[in-house]
C-alpha cells in the first residue's frame, strides 16, 4: 500500500484494485482507453473527444468525476447518463460480489471505476474516455493501458496530496505514461515554465507531443472563453493522434452542440441571472471572471455577488485576486467536512481583498438566502470547489 505525494490521510493502492477486478471478473485489458489527467479541462476535453467519437459513429463511454447534481453523470454512453435502473442494477451487483467475497472492498472512487469498467466491457464500447480523479501516478484509472494519454493545463492544487510544488505535482501527473513507452502523450496549453519542466521530465521519451507546436484548423465556432479554445485544440489533436483523420464538419458540430453543467452556465431563477462554474484554480477563476465581463449578463451597471468555497491546499490567494477585481460582494462557504476550508478560515484569508465579506457554512441556506435577496442590477455567481 502506497500514500500519494507527502500525505498519510489518503492511500492507494492500484495492486488491490487489480486483485478486486480480477475476482469481480472484469477484463478491463479489452478495451481501448484515452486517458486524461491535469488540473484544469479534463472534463471538457474527455467530452469534446466522446461527442465526436459518437459522431463518427463509434460507440463511446466517458467516465468524469466528480459529478454536479447525479452520480449518474459520471457514468456516459453515446451521449446518455447511465439510466437509474441500470445504477441500481451495477450498484446491487457490485454489493453481491462484495458480501461473497469476505473482506474484500475498495474506496468509494475506486468502487465507482470498476462500476464504469464493467458497464462499458457491458456495452462492449469502441473507446472508452477516462478522467483521472486526483493526480494520476496512483489514481484508481491509472491501472488501464491506455491508447492515448493526455496531459491538460496543470497549476499547483491538491498540494496536500501532491506536493507543494508543480515539478511534484507533474512527477503525479506524468505517472499515466511513465513506463508506458508506447502510449503518446498529448501535452495541453501549459505556461513556458510548466512546458520546459515536462520536456526536461520526459526526456528520451520518444511519443510526447505538445499541442501549441501542432497545426490545428481554425474552427468555425465561438469559444466563451480562452480555457474552451484551448481544449478544443487539445480535443483536435488527440482525435487526429488516435484517428489519423479528423472530419472538420463533424467535429466543428459537435463543438457548437458542447453543453457541460457547472462551465459557465447561465440560469435564469425567479427573474434572477445566477452563473454556476466550477472554477476551483486560479487560471480557472482568471478565465471565470473574463466570462462575466465580456458576457451580455454584464452589463455597465451589473454587480457580480460571489457565494464560493475553495479546497485545502489550492492557491486561495491567487483566486481571491481575481474574484476580487469583479466582487461587489463574497460569501465565502465549505462543500466538503474534510477536504474544504472552512468559510471563516477562506473571510480570514481574504483580508484586503474585499469591502463586503462574510462566512456562512451551510452553502443551501446561504445560496437560498442570497437569491432572494438579489436585486435586478445584481448577478449571482456560484463557484469554486464543488462536491
Amino acid at each position: 500500500m502506497r500514500t500519494l505525494g507527502r500525505s498519510n490521510c489518503y492511500y492507494f493502492d492500484l495492486p488491490r484494485m487489480k486483485r478486486f477486478l480480477k475476482g469481480y471478473g472484469v477484463d478491463y485489458h479489452a478495451l481501448k482507453y484515452i486517458h486524461v489527467t491535469g488540473s484544469k479541462g479534463k472534463g471538457s476535453t474527455c467530452l469534446m473527444i466522446a461527442n465526436y467519437l459518437k459522431k463518427a459513429s463509434y460507440k463511446v463511454g466517458l467516465f468524469t468525476s466528480p459529478c454536479i447534481i447525479d452520480e449518474r453523470e459520471s457514468f456516459w454512453l453515446n451521449g446518455v447518463f447511465m439510466s437509474e435502473k441500470k445504477f441500481g442494477f451495477y450498484v446491487e451487483d457490485l454489493k453481491r460480489y462484495i458480501d461473497s467475497a469476505s473482506g474484500v472492498s475498495l474506496p468509494y472512487f475506486e468502487l465507482l471505476v470498476v462500476m464504469a469498467l464493467k458497464y462499458f466491457l457491458d456495452e462492449k464500447v469502441d473507446y472508452a474516455v477516462m478522467e483521472v480523479g486526483l493526480g494520476g501516478r496512483l489514481d484508481a484509472t491509472n491501472i488501464i493501458n491506455s491508447k492515448l494519454a493526455i496531459l491538460t493545463s496543470v497549476e499547483k492544487e491538491h498540494t496536500e496530496f501532491l506536493g507543494n510544488t508543480i515539478s511534484k505535482i507533474l512527477d503525479e501527473k506524468l505517472g499515466v505514461v511513465k513506463g508506458k513507452d508506447d502510449v503518446p502523450l498529448l501535452v495541453g496549453m501549459q505556461k513556458q515554465e510548466v512546458k520546459t519542466l515536462i520536456k526536461r521530465k520526459m526526456k528520451g521519451y520518444k511519443k510526447v507531443y505538445f499541442v501549441d507546436e501542432i497545426k490545428c484548423p481554425k474552427f468555425n465556432f465561438k469559444p466563451e472563453n480562452e480555457v474552451q479554445a484551448d481544449n478544443a485544440k487539445v480535443a483536435y489533436s488527440a482525435l487526429k493522434l488516435l484517428l489519423g483523420n479528423v472530419n472538420l464538419g463533424k467535429f466543428e458540430k459537435s463543438l457548437h452542440e458542447f453543453r457541460m453543467i457547472g462551465r459557465f452556465q447561465i440560469e435564469k431563477i425567479g427573474g434572477k441571472t445566477v452563473v454556476f462554474d466550477i472554477a476551483h484554480t486560479e487560471n480557472s477563476v482568471k478565465n471565470l471572471v473574463k466570462s462575466l465581463k465580456k458576457s451580455l449578463i454584464a452589463g455597465p451597471k451589473k454587480e457580480f455577488v460571489f457565494l464560493i468555497s475553495i479546497m485545502k491546499g489550492k492557491d486561495v490567494k491567487g483566486i481571491l485576486r481575481w474574484v476580487s477585481s469583479v466582487a461587489k460582494r463574497v460569501v465565502f462557504t465549505f462543500s466538503h467536512s474534510k477536504r474544504s476550508m472552512t468559510g471563516k478560515e477562506l473571510l480570514a484569508s481574504s483580508k484586503g481583498f474585499f469591502k463586503d465579506a462574510s462566512a456562512n457554512d451551510d452553502a443551501i441556506s446561504v445560496y437560498r438566502k442570497l437569491l432572494r435577496g438579489l436585486k435586478k442590477d445584481q448577478v449571482l455567481v456560484v463557484t469554486g470547489s464543488h462536491f
